[in-house]
């Protein structure tokens, strides 16, 4: 069995380039990018990439697309969510927030406050990764244009890249248009994942069913999602997420302490 030294999760709404990040790293193309179609909130592929002789799991996850946080199916939410902390037995040792430029959007500060605030409780390192800046002349210089706007919103990374996360088109010497854009662009993402991963990972709670309650608290105050006292989304719920009995009852104990109850 492989081992594994970290669990790294990429969030950020769909075609952010989570999937061109993966790739990026894995040298090859490993994970499928985004057709564009939307995904289910938490829904996520997770990929084993070695790092200068460790290996790490990479979790692409989908985020909230713009204007979708009051449209969310809540029981597939849920479930999704569940998936997704239960794939982390170690915890996060480092969060990567894409978002695609140059506009940014509601859902960026909505995502940011899902996954650093509420998911990992604000003790995860995270690092901001724009995308989509090949056409400009210097992309450092974007981050230091917009940072005003970020730290506005509350977001405050604790590391940022901008860069391009594809090659395009091929030219006649067999390079591409954006080779040199692109290979900056690899090394920015390896020095920054290597810097915070491997020197100084933070995991936010080994108990991971606990944290699993805890976040889902949070979550129903954040969407706004009403009091539950119907026993099909109860079933529903612990279909999903293959709960034994006892989970299923304690799920509706623990939940009916906050302010979104489910029993």
């Amino acid at each position: 069995m492989t081992e594994v030294s970290g669990n790294i999760v990429l969030v950020g709404e769909t075609g952010a380039g989570k999937s061109s990040i993966i790739n990026m790293i894995a040298g090859t193309k490993f994970a499928q990018t985004s057709s564009g179609a939307a995904g289910c909130t938490f829904q996520s592929h997770s990929y084993i990439l070695p790092m200068h002789d460790r290996n790490y799991r990479f979790f692409d996850t989908v985020g909230l697309d713009e204007g979708e946080k009051g449209t969310v199916e809540r029981t597939a939410v849920i479930a999704n969510l569940y998936k997704l902390i239960s794939g982390l037995d170690d915890g996060i040792s480092l969060l990567i927030f894409c978002m695609r430029g140059p506009r940014i959007k509601n859902a960026t500060h909505q995502n940011w406050k899902l996954f650093h605030d509420i998911i990992c409780q604000k003790k995860v390192p995270t690092l901001l990764v724009v995308t989509g800046l090949e056409n400009e002349e210097n992309m450092n210089k974007w981050w230091w244009n917009n940072r005003r706007i970020f730290e506005d919103q509350g977001i405050y990374p604790d590391d940022t890249a901008c860069i391009t996360a594809i090659r395009g088109r091929a030219l006649k010497d067999g390079r591409h248009a954006f080779d040199d854009h692109y290979e900056e662009s690899q090394s920015k993402i390896f020095n920054m994942v290597l810097n915070r991963a491997l020197f100084h990972p933070q995991r936010v709670t080994a108990a991971k069913i606990d944290w699993f309650y805890k976040v889902l608290r949070s979550l129903c105050a954040f969407f706004g999602w009403p009091m539950v006292r119907d026993a099909k989304v109860i079933r529903d719920i612990a279909t999903l997420c293959s709960f034994s009995p006892e989970e299923t009852r304690r799920l509706g104990k623990e939940l009916g302490g906050g302010n979104c109850r489910i029993m």
